[in-house]
């Protein structure tokens, strides 16, 4: 059931069947003219949520468009389906050039090799290929989107939301800021209860650290309400991003000192010994979707520590293997 925040501005709730996240907090602003914030994946509880939700509400869809925090298919999935002709879907233009990208095969065949050469497997990979909702709940190619920079605002009736662009979970995600409200939608930035992953992504030398960037940023913004993309878990915002930056910290430790203990491993071997907030006995039981998403977070980590110097990488065997350089602290 849709739960009214406010006169004019509705949270659903869709449904991530099988997924650790359990749900998308999609928001509606209504009015003359309305706007949507999150689709969730193209996937059949999500899409019977999201319709049933909007029916309830009562939302004129002829006079209804879509803002997409970023490229997630959680987030994007469903977007070309729900649009009407006249309407638009925004997304960060960053992330959108990323979204609509030609021949998206081969850009996940690209993926899975460089996974493969920091550690995983080819069946591990092979089962991956048409299993991960990343890659399977993801939109269908569409070239109708309206790409938005950093500093963009949009209007919608007494609500004008400012774009922030905050990279790091992805490389052009984008909050938005209503500042007479003292509002932002933070989409995947900022999550309570749980942390948002940050990985490796390919053109992006140093994503954590864009990431620890984007948290400065958006820390000092005056912000009564916090609506993050997960969970109903909310907060202040400065202390939020003050604890995510902690954990970070301890992650990027607790990285370092893997590898100083064992040098030469690879990333797949050094995620199986990092911390990690899951329910599992050991990292043979992780899931593999979880497997992936963790080794990736393990890569942003190695990604920061080797930018500064503290870690480096060599081939060894045909995959890629990480030693320790230095102790010193430069997080």
């Amino acid at each position: 059931m849709a739960e009214q925040i406010q006169k004019d501005l509705w949270r659903l709730e869709i449904p991530l069947v099988g997924n650790p996240l359990k749900t998308l907090n999609s928001y509606l602003l209504v009015g003359a003219r309305s706007l949507l914030i999150d689709t969730g994946f193209r996937q059949e509880p999500c899409r019977e949520a999201m319709e049933r939700q909007l029916c309830e509400i009562g939302v004129d869809r002829d006079r209804m468009d879509i803002f997409l925090t970023h490229l997630h298919s959680d987030h994007t999935g469903l977007a070309p389906e729900l649009i009407r002709p006249g309407c638009r879907i925004y997304i960060g233009r960053i992330d959108g050039t990323r979204l609509t990208a030609p021949d998206q095969d081969a850009r996940w065949r690209h993926l899975s090799a460089d996974y493969v050469r920091d550690g995983f497997s080819e069946e591990e990979m092979e089962r991956l290929w048409d299993t991960n909702p990343a890659k399977v709940a993801a939109p269908p190619p569409w070239d109708g989107y309206t790409f938005l920079e950093d500093g963009d605002t949009l209007v919608y009736g007494e609500h004008h939301l400012r774009c922030i662009l905050t990279p790091g979970h992805t490389p052009g995600h984008l909050c938005l800021y209503e500042e007479k409200a003292r509002r932002l939608f933070s989409g995947d930035h900022v999550l309570f209860h749980i942390t948002p992953n940050i990985c490796r992504w390919d053109g992006v030398a140093d994503s954590l650290g864009d990431y620890l960037q984007s948290l400065d940023r958006v820390k000092g913004l005056e912000v009564a309400e916090l609506l993050p993309a997960h969970r109903s878990e909310t907060g202040d915002l400065r202390r939020r991003a003050e604890e995510l930056a902690a954990h970070h910290a301890r992650r990027i430790e607790n990285a370092w000192e893997t590898i100083r203990r064992q040098p030469g491993m690879t990333a797949y071997e050094i995620a199986g010994h990092m911390a990690w907030s899951i329910r599992c006995r050991s990292w043979e039981d992780f899931p593999l979707t979880q497997k992936f998403f963790a080794v990736g977070e393990a890569l942003a980590h190695l990604d920061y520590l080797e930018v500064r110097g503290r870690v480096t990488r060599r081939e060894k065997y045909g995959k890629w293997a990480y030693d320790a350089l230095t102790g010193d602290s430069n997080t």
